[in-house]
C-alpha cells in the first residue's frame, strides 16, 4: 500500500476531536492494508515503529535533504525495510551509510511524507491515533469484540501484532493467545480525571478502594528454570541493571512464574 495513504489517514485522525470518527478512519484504512504491511502501519500509526529505537537523531534527520517529490511512490514496506537497515548498520562507515538510506528515503517523499516522517523518528508525531483508539479500531475493522483485542495486547504486549492477528484470523486467532513465560505483559496503567468528581463519574453505587501512591518503578520478574527476566511498564528488558530483584527470584520455591 502506498505510504502516502496512512499519512492522509493520519492527518484526518489528527483533523477530528471525535473519538468514533477516528476510530473509524482507522478501521476503513485497516481493513485494505494487505497482511504483511499490518504490523508496520499499526506501528506507523500508532508512533511505535516495528524497529523501536532506530537510532536517528535530530541531527542526522537535520542533514537529511527534504523530500520534494511531486507524486508518491514510497510503500509502507519501503519504509519499513528502510528502518530495518537503519537499525542493521552499525560499525565503521555506518554514519555515511546511515545517512545515504534516509536520503535516499527522503528524496522519494512528497513534502507531507516528509513532514510525517521527521516527525515519526523524532519522537514529535502526535496525531491522535495511539493506543486506545487503535485498539477499538483493530476490533471494528476485523468485527470482533474489543475486550478479545484488548486481552491479546495484554498477553502479548504487543498492539500490533495483535492487530495482524484480529484482521487475518479474526477471534479464533485473538483466544488462541495465551500467557507465555519471559514474554512482558502490558501493565494495566490507570485513567486520569480533573477531580475526584470526575474520577467516580459514571460508578453508581461501585465500591472504591482509595491507595497512597508509592514512588518506585514499576516492575514484572518472569522466571523459566534457570532463566530470569525482569521488565519495565514500557516493556524494556532491564534484567541486567536489578541483579537483587533478579537473585530473590532464582531464590523463591516456585521455579515457573510471572
Amino acid at each position: 500500500m502506498r505510504f502516502a495513504d496512512l499519512v492522509a489517514v493520519s492527518q484526518q485522525v489528527g483533523a477530528t476531536s471525535s473519538r468514533t470518527a477516528k476510530r473509524d478512519a482507522i478501521a476503513a484504512f485497516l481493513r485494505a492494508v494487505e497482511a504483511p504491511e499490518i504490523e508496520a502501519a499499526v506501528g506507523f500509526l500508532i508512533a511505535e515503529p516495528r524497529q523501536s529505537r532506530t537510532g536517528v537523531g535530530w541531527a542526522t534527520l537535520a542533514a537529511a535533504a527534504p523530500g520534494h517529490a511531486t507524486e508518491p511512490s514510497l510503500t509502507i514496506t519501503d519504509v519499513d525495510r528502510t528502518l530495518d537497515r537503519l537499525v542493521e548498520t552499525s560499525g565503521p562507515g555506518s554514519v555515511g551509510a546511515r545517512h545515504d538510506l534516509l536520503h535516499a528515503l527522503f528524496v522519494r517523499a512528497t513534502p507531507v511524507e516528509d513532514d510525517f516522517l521527521r516527525r515519526l523518528l523524532s519522537g514529535g508525531l502526535r496525531q491522535g491515533a495511539l493506543a486506545g483508539v487503535m485498539t477499538d479500531a483493530v476490533a471494528t475493522a476485523a468485527g470482533v469484540p474489543t475486550t478479545a483485542v484488548r486481552r491479546a495486547v495484554m498477553l502479548t504486549g504487543d498492539l500490533r501484532t495483535t492487530a495482524r492477528l484480529a484482521l487475518t484470523e479474526g477471534r479464533p486467532g485473538l483466544d488462541r493467545v495465551g500467557l507465555t513465560v519471559l514474554q512482558p505483559l502490558s501493565p494495566m496503567l490507570a485513567g486520569t480525571a480533573d477531580d475526584v468528581a470526575g474520577a467516580m463519574s459514571g460508578r453508581d453505587d461501585e465500591p472504591v478502594v482509595v491507595e497512597w501512591k508509592l514512588d518506585g518503578a514499576r516492575i514484572q520478574v518472569h522466571r523459566d528454570g534457570a532463566e530470569v527476566r525482569i521488565f519495565t511498564r514500557n516493556l524494556n528488558d532491564i534484567t541486567g541493571r536489578l541483579p537483587d530483584v533478579e537473585r530473590i527470584a532464582r531464590a523463591l520455591p516456585a521455579t515457573r512464574f510471572v
